[in-house]
């Protein structure tokens, strides 16, 4: 009975997960779009749930001038970008590599009237400019770069695709960056603002992230909002400094100070006040 219960539980999660993107399969095939209601304010959304209402990321981000710059990493279906951006001056800098993911937040934005305030760019974020097999899963939010976590929950995989990894020393303006030669550098990409904010959310590629952004942290000095995945099961847990361990001693060293929010970490450079303030 004892070895059964993880079985049944797991079996009760990958039904929920199943019915719960299913029906926002429906919600966006009909157009159905509810308020949601978040610590950065209400907006409009064809999700049918609202998973970051109470985020504590949400909330360090809300807090910054209404004129700021966020470079949304894994911006999903927008439910960081939207708030945020909806009646403020602020332009959010959306990077979503999921095809069906950025449909979907294109809609969103489309229907809360932001489509000058949300550059959305079709790539991902990390610490090399490559060109990577993307799997596209059954369930939308599992999509990754690594088979493996796509197939979570008892996802399966539903295409691959090939998508563009940039590095965002690389794309933000003044910012000297280069890893290597200057031919490096992607020439076909416009350039991103300095940000004043980054927010990562990518199920475990976190370390990537940061690293390829080392320049701009040290240049510019941005709040970090980084949702943190334990990096097991994907490439990225092939890499020596990937876990949560090392990325906050990896935080540190670039005098960053790391507030912790349940999965959630808000790392504030140390010679800045709070965000807000």
């Amino acid at each position: 009975m004892t070895r059964s219960l993880p079985r049944l539980r797991a079996r009760v999660e990958r039904l929920g997960f199943r019915a719960l993107y299913r029906l926002a399969d429906l919600t966006y095939a009909f157009g159905v779009a509810t308020p949601k209601r978040t610590v950065a304010g209400t907006y409009w959304s064809y999700e049918p749930t609202n998973p970051h209402g109470d985020d504590a990321g949400l909330a360090a981000l809300d807090r910054l001038p209404t004129d700021a710059v966020i470079v949304d990493v894994g911006a999903h279906v927008g439910e960081h970008a939207v708030p945020l951006a909806r009646g403020t001056d602020r332009r959010v800098v959306a990077f979503e590599p999921n095809g069906e993911s950025a449909d979907r937040l294109a809609r969103n934005v489309y229907r809360n009237w932001l489509g000058d305030r949300i550059d959305r760019r079709r790539a991902g974020l990390g610490d090399a400019n490559e060109t990577l097999t993307f799997y596209r899963s059954t369930f939308s939010k599992c999509s990754a770069f690594d088979r493996d976590l796509a197939t979570r929950w008892g996802a399966s995989v539903a295409g691959t695709e090939r998508v563009p990894i940039r590095r965002l020393d690389d794309l933000v303006e003044g910012t000297d960056g280069a890893v290597g030669s200057v031919a490096e550098k992607p020439r076909d990409v416009d350039p991103v603002p300095p940000p004043d904010a980054i927010k990562v959310d990518v199920e475990g590629h976190e370390a990537a992230v940061l690293r390829g952004a080392a320049a701009t942290l040290a240049a510019h000095r941005p709040l970090l909002v980084v949702e943190v995945h334990e990096a097991e099961g994907s490439a990225e847990a092939e890499v020596a400094d990937a876990g949560p361990v090392a990325l906050r001693e990896w935080l540190e060293a670039r005098d960053y100070a790391v507030e912790e929010a349940e999965d959630v970490w808000i790392c504030r450079p140390f010679e800045a006040p709070d965000a807000g303030e």
